[in-house]
């Protein structure tokens, strides 16, 4: 049982710490924990966070310069995800300059939110 809240809880303590860090003039809302949630579960294909624990685990490790460069960096990874699935029309480059494109998670300020 305590494996399966592992990435729940992760996502809303991490979250709670990135929000602080947020620098002002960052043009991607949210929190670079949901991002990486989102991104998570969006290419597993599911809308569970528990089967995307691992993938969580494993992208929350790796290092990024600032909050900012994450969020960056798991948007256009979103992006990338939904220009070759085509859910979304268009390029990277206006996927990307797109302020609605966000997960539900970064949406809603969490998992469940």
């Amino acid at each position: 049982m305590k494996t399966r809240l592992y990435p729940i809880l992760s996502i809303m303590l991490l979250a709670a710490t990135s929000v602080a860090a947020e620098p002002a003039d960052c043009r991607i809302s949210g929190a670079a924990m949901h991002w990486i949630a989102d991104y998570c579960m969006s290419n597993l294909e599911t809308d569970d966070e528990i089967p995307a624990g691992f993938c969580i685990d494993k992208e929350r490790r790796i290092a990024f310069r600032s909050e900012c460069a994450a969020r960056q960096h798991y948007k256009k990874k979103m992006c990338e995800l939904a220009i070759s699935r085509g859910t979304i029309q268009g390029n990277l480059k206006r996927c990307l300059a797109d302020r609605d494109f966000v997960g539900p998670t970064v949406r809603n300020g969490g998992v469940g939110g």
